[in-house]
C-alpha cells in the first residue's frame, strides 16, 4: 500500500508519508519533529523494494527522520536465516546482476536515512503443556521450523534508541556491549517436544558480523549459551566514498564513513530539527545574515565543551567538542541563505577527532 501511494502521486512531496513525517510536524508551525521512523517491514533486493526505499530515503532526508526497518533473507540469497552461517563470500553475491538496484542505491545520498537490520528475534517461547495443568496447550508446528513468536528486529533496535534518549535526551549511545545491548530476550533449553531456541534467528560470528557491516546491515549478535544479544554497530546502508591517499582525502573518507553511522547522523538530524523550528519561530525578527549567524551560534553552544576529557555527566549533556553555524546569502533570491552546520563530537574514531557537516536553505521571507 505504501509503494502504491507513493506510485500514484507525481512527486514525494505529495506522498501521505511525506504529508505525516514532513508537512503535519517538521514542516508545520508547532509541529513536533519525528527523530526516526521505525518501519514493520522486511526488505528485499527487488525492484519494487528498491523503488519504495528509495521514496522512503527521501522522506526521510527531507525529515532528517532515518528509517529503520528489516532485512530479508533474500538479501543473502537463502530461504532463512539459518543459512546464514554456511555462505563462504558475502561479497560475491552483491556481483550478481539480481543486486545493481541495491548496490547502485548504497551509493546514494540519501541511503545513509535508511538502516536495515536482521534476524528476527524472540518475542515468546513456544507454548507449551503447564506442568501444572494450569494452563494445557502445546504449540505445534513445523518440524523443519523454529517455534515461538518472532518478532521484526527493527523493534529491538528502537529499543537501544529509546534508552538512550530516554537518559541522555540523544539518541547517541546505542550501539556495543552495554549501549546496544537488548534487555528482555528470550530463549528455551532443549525439552522433550521443543529445541533449543536462542534469542535471535542465528548465531552470527564476529567474522560475519563485520562482513554484514561493511554490506550495510545492523545485527543483533546473541551471546552463546545465553539470552544476552547486542547490536554492536549502527550503520547505515550507505557505502563508504574512498577518497584521495591525501591528508585532506583520508579526512574526508573518514567523515564520510562516520556521517553513514546513525550515532553521530542522530546528533546532525536533531539539532537540524531545532535550526528548522528556530527560523521558523524568527520570521521577520532576524534582519541581517549577521542577526541569523549570531543567534544561531550562541544557541548551539549549549551544547559545546571544549575539553580534552569530560566527565560522561557533561558529555551526555554536552556531546559537542566544536560546533559552529555558517550562513551565506543565496545570490538573486533575496531572503534566502543557506545555513551548513559543522559539528565535532566528543567521539573518536580509531584515536582521530572528525566533523559531521549538514546543508539546508533557510526562508525568512
Amino acid at each position: 500500500a505504501l509503494l502504491e501511494n507513493f506510485e500514484d502521486v507525481p512527486e514525494t512531496i505529495q506522498s501521505e508519508l511525506y504529508n505525516i513525517v514532513y508537512s503535519a510536524e517538521f514542516g508545520q508551525f508547532g509541529g513536533r519533529p519525528f527523530s526516526v521512523i521505525i518501519g514493520n517491514y522486511d526488505f528485499g533486493p527487488s525492484a519494487p523494494d528498491m523503488r519504495l526505499l528509495q521514496q522512503i530515503a527521501a522522506v526521510s532526508s527531507i525529515s532528517h527522520a532515518p528509517f529503520i526497518a528489516a532485512a530479508s533473507p533474500d538479501f543473502f540469497d537463502i530461504d532463512n536465516f539459518s543459512g546464514l552461517t554456511r555462505i563462504r563470500d558475502l561479497s560475491a553475491i552483491y556481483e550478481q546482476p539480481r543486486f545493481a538496484k541495491w548496490c547502485s542505491f548504497r551509493e546514494s545520498e540519501d541511503a545513509r536515512y535508511i538502516g536495515l537490520t536482521l534476524p528476527g528475534f524472540l518475542l515468546r517461547t513456544p507454548w507449551e503443556s503447564d506442568v501444572d495443568g494450569a494452563f494445557n496447550y502445546q504449540e505445534r508446528y513445523h518440524k523443519n521450523q523454529v517455534g515461538g513468536l518472532w518478532g521484526n528486529c527493527a523493534f529491538a533496535f528502537a529499543t537501544r534508541l529509546l534508552d538512550s534518549f530516554s537518559q541522555y535526551r540523544w539518541c547517541l549511545n546505542i550501539s556495543g556491549a552495554e549501549d546496544g545491548k537488548v534487555a528482555g530476550l528470550h530463549m528455551t533449553s532443549k525439552t522433550n517436544s521443543h529445541r533449543s531456541i536462542i534469542p535471535a534467528r542465528v548465531l552470527i560470528s564476529d567474522r560475519r558480523e563485520s562482513e554484514l557491516v561493511k554490506h550495510g546491515f545492523i545485527p543483533l549478535s546473541v551471546r552463546k549459551g545465553s539470552d544476552t544479544a547486542a547490536f554492536y554497530s549502527a550503520q547505515s546502508v550507505q557505502s563508504v566514498n574512498v577518497f584521495a591517499d591525501t591528508e585532506e582525502g583520508r579526512a574526508a573518507t573518514l567523515n564520510h564513513l562516520l556521517g553513514a553511522q546513525f550515532p553521530y547522523l542522530f546528533i546532525v538530524s536533531r539539532l537540524s530539527h531545532y535550526l528548522k523550528m528556530m527560523q521558523r519561530e524568527n520570521i521577520g525578527g532576524w534582519k541581517t545574515r549577521l542577526d541569523i549567524d549570531k543567534e544561531l551560534n550562541n544557541w548551539l553552544r549549549q551544547y559545546v565543551s571544549d575539553m580534552d576529557n569530560p566527565t560522561p555527566a557533561v558529555r551526555a549533556r554536552r556531546p559537542l567538542r566544536k560546533a559552529q553555524v555558517k550562513i551565506r546569502e543565496v545570490e538573486g533570491k533575496s531572503g534566502w541563505y543557506l545555513i551548513k552546520l559543522v559539528v565535532v563530537p566528543h567521539l573518536k574514531y580509531m584515536g582521530e577527532s572528525f566533523s559531521l557537516n549538514e546543508t539546508g536553505k533557510l526562508d525568512l521571507a
